[in-house]
This record gives C-alpha cells, sequence and structure tokens, in this order.
C-alpha cells in the first residue's frame, strides 16, 4: 500500500493551486470520524498556524492577495510538496490556473519574488511543509520522526533552491 509519503508516490499530478474556500473540518459532526483531508487542506492548515510575526513580507502591504507573505507561503509549500520546485514552473502553473488567477484578480508573483519570498522565509517554509507532513502522515496511518520529517522538508526546501540556482 502506498500512501501520499512514500517516495514511490508523487502529489505531483496534482496540477491546480485552488485552496478550499473554507476551513477544513477534522472531524465529521455526524459521525464522529475523522474526515480525511487533502493535501491542498492540510497546507492549508498548516500555513493558517504559522503566526503573521514569523513571515517576511517581500511585497508592498498593498499588493494583491496572492503577494501577501501567508499566501506566498501556501502556493511555496504546496508546488513543494507537490514536487513542482522551479520557481518559473510555479510562476506558469499560477497562470494557467483559472481559479486561482480569478481569486488574485489577476495578479500574479513572478518567479524572482517567489525566490526572494524562499531567501527570506526558508525556515517558515520548512516547517510549514513539516507541519503539512506531519497532518497526512498522521491521517494515513504513518509515523515518522521529528528528524525523519525535518529531513524531508529540508530536502524540499534544498531542490527547489537548486533548480532555481541559474534563474537567480
Amino acid at each position: 500500500m502506498t500512501t501520499l509519503l512514500d517516495t514511490s508516490t508523487s502529489l505531483r499530478a496534482a496540477r491546480s493551486l485552488t485552496l478550499p474556500h473554507q476551513a477544513p473540518t477534522e472531524t465529521n459532526a455526524r459521525s464522529r470520524v475523522a474526515a480525511p483531508i487533502s493535501p491542498a487542506q492540510a497546507v492549508q492548515m498548516a500555513a493558517r498556524a504559522i503566526s503573521r510575526n514569523a513571515l517576511h513580507a517581500v511585497c508592498s502591504p498593498s499588493a494583491g492577495v496572492a503577494f501577501h507573505p501567508r499566501a506566498l507561503l501556501a502556493v511555496l509549500t504546496y508546488c513543494y510538496a507537490s514536487e513542482i520546485y522551479p520557481s518559473t514552473e510555479i510562476e506558469d502553473l499560477m497562470w494557467r490556473d483559472a481559479g486561482f488567477r480569478t481569486a488574485c484578480g489577476g495578479e500574479i508573483p513572478d518567479a524572482a519574488t517567489l525566490r526572494r519570498f524562499r531567501r527570506h522565509n526558508r525556515e517558515v517554509i520548512e516547517t510549514c511543509l513539516g507541519a503539512m507532513l506531519r497532518s497526512l502522515a498522521a491521517q494515513a496511518g504513518t509515523h515518522l520522526t521529528d528528524v525523519e520529517i525535518q529531513e524531508r522538508s529540508h530536502q524540499h526546501l534544498m531542490t527547489a533552491m537548486l533548480m532555481d540556482l541559474n534563474e537567480n
């Protein structure tokens, strides 16, 4: 049986960036059984748990919603977890996703902005990736140690940085 966290399994096939509009619920009110959450919902929960003070803005506060630190954190976390690493590919994906474009009023951060956000928020991105991995592992009944989660989070971030090396 494979899970979302197996190294042989990838979230890469998930090519939509649109996150759920309402906060995911962890239990089904009628059955009191834990409702499964999607990777996008796990990212959304992890990003919302990050303190606003921990995030470093890289754009003006008057910039569009897609430029806000929590939105950039969620997009990069989701893409890295989905093994979409190059900032140019993430920018292209945001432009191609009609729902995301609409939600952001057609204002999409460019690859340089994504790299700048990553540079100023590395630790926060790793923390968010770790929280998402921990949530999905628990849901799948897989036990990952804190060290394993930290290593996987760090590996995703380093891969993104290496893939962007020629773009800086």
